[in-house]
């Protein structure tokens, strides 16, 4: 199959950036479509780690060009430092390419955030994207096609002066240090001249009509859908499917492979409902095994058992084809496992998502009790070489979602991958 989608089945965090670059070896082109650099993606490989944000993690591969999509918000300075680090520590200068409808995150944009509260309330990054997108839907934004423009410092400085207007002067706006912005744009210009500032939908359709080999590698999980997700506690892009049409300029009906990357549990970063949250043993082991720490904020991830309602939902939603289970590895010492088949609301049981996160946030899980296992497993290379316990684990997933699990991850490296 020539085009491939890797989408986040969760909350975010599901090890995409592992996935994407396992499959991605062999692709002519890797695409971002949504979000910015609230994504932490990281990959670990015979030359360590390395945590991306803007880029795809297709990066790594020589020969393979990667898209920043128009479904993105980019920030110029972080791009910059982002493709200065792959240089400095692999020897890395990917072919880069831009869609020129992609939204520019300015220094002004964190700032909004801490002034409008977003941060606080909703519990956010802190990096600029919600009013980015804020920008975006009013009409007031700046794209990357600005960026080329002869007066982009002009209207730059005229939108900072009218926000100052706005916010009544705030010494953060007052005293906003711009220089490092424009040093990147004008950074940015050099790097777009030619042919790299492009119409995505032009030359992405372009690329599948002559069977290039496509993949379409998305940011956050499903469950944070601005649409779809447990509004307010959203990112504020569609991590989903439909995230391809928007954020790429390419049909979702053009992508034949769609898999959906679940976590062989549950986390979450930041506020918001979460039904299987463990405050307890269980949650602090998950913790500190599974290192759930954010790759872009470093803030502790909550986490608990496996949710199958979530995961029912963002599958049909996805339309997943295939799953790629990760983190099995983690689960390794449990006497049992516990997961999630449905949920008690205001005393009745359930088993649809609520639409809802008010009504979420009073589901309370019922379980149903899985065996565990005590052999490390980040060894095994086929199904066969796991504990029994950890294969009918891998098969239950596969029976409740009915759908087909290609792919198991059972370690942090890319070698330590089950494909099937």
């Amino acid at each position: 199959m020539s085009t491939t989608t890797i989408i986040g089945s969760q909350w975010g965090d599901e090890g995409k950036g592992k996935i994407a670059d396992l499959l991605s070896e062999d692709a002519d082109w890797v695409v971002r479509f949504n979000g910015g650099p609230n994504a932490g993606h990281t990959v670990v490989d015979e030359e360590g780690e390395f945590k991306f944000h803007h880029l795809p993690s297709a990066s790594l591969h020589e020969g393979c060009k990667v898209l920043l999509g128009p479904g993105m918000v980019i920030n110029p300075v972080g791009l910059v430092e982002e493709l200065d680090q792959l240089q400095a520590k692999r020897g890395l200068k990917p072919e880069i390419f831009i869609g020129s409808r992609a939204h520019v995150i300015t220094p002004y944009h964190p700032v909004l955030e801490v002034l409008e509260k977003s941060k606080e309330e909703v519990g956010t990054t802190g990096r600029g994207i919600g009013p980015t997108y804020q920008d975006k839907a009013a009409r007031s934004g700046f794209r990357f096609m600005d960026l080329v423009k002869e007066d982009f410092e002009d209207r730059f400085r005229e939108r900072l002066d009218r926000l100052k207007g706005i916010w009544g002067d705030p010494e953060s706006l007052t005293d906003l240090d711009t220089s490092e912005f424009l040093d990147a744009v004008a950074r940015l210009r050099e790097l777009l001249s030619g042919d790299r500032l492009v119409n995505s939908s032009t030359l992405i359709n372009a690329a599948i009509d002559g069977e290039e080999k496509v993949i379409f590698e998305g940011a956050q999980g499903s469950l944070l859908d601005i649409d779809m997700g447990t509004y307010p506690f959203v990112t504020s892009s569609n991590p989903t499917i439909g995230g391809i049409g928007t954020g790429a300029g390419v049909s979702p009906t053009r992508v034949e492979r769609r898999i959906g990357v679940v976590k062989a549990y549950t986390t979450r970063v930041g506020k918001g409902p979460m039904p299987t949250e463990n405050n307890e043993e269980l949650g602090e082991w998950l913790r500190e095994k599974g290192g759930e720490y954010g790759a872009t904020t470093g803030r502790p991830r909550r986490c608990g058992p496996l949710d199958l309602v979530g995961l029912k939902f963002t599958t049909k939603l996805n339309d997943f084809t295939e799953i790629a289970l990760t983190k099995l590895d983690v689960l390794s010492g449990l006497d049992e496992i516990k997961v999630a088949n449905g949920y008690r609301l205001d005393g009745d049981k359930i088993t649809e998502f609520p639409p809802s996160s008010e009504d979420l946030a009073r589901c309370e899980p019922t379980y149903m009790t899985l065996g565990g296992w005590e052999e490390e497993v980040t060894d095994a290379k086929n199904l066969e070489d796991l504990p029994t316990a950890a294969r009918d684990y891998v098969n239950f997933v596969e029976a409740e979602l009915d759908v087909p699990v290609s792919i198991v991850s059972v370690g942090k490296k890319r070698s330590e991958t089950i494909v099937r």
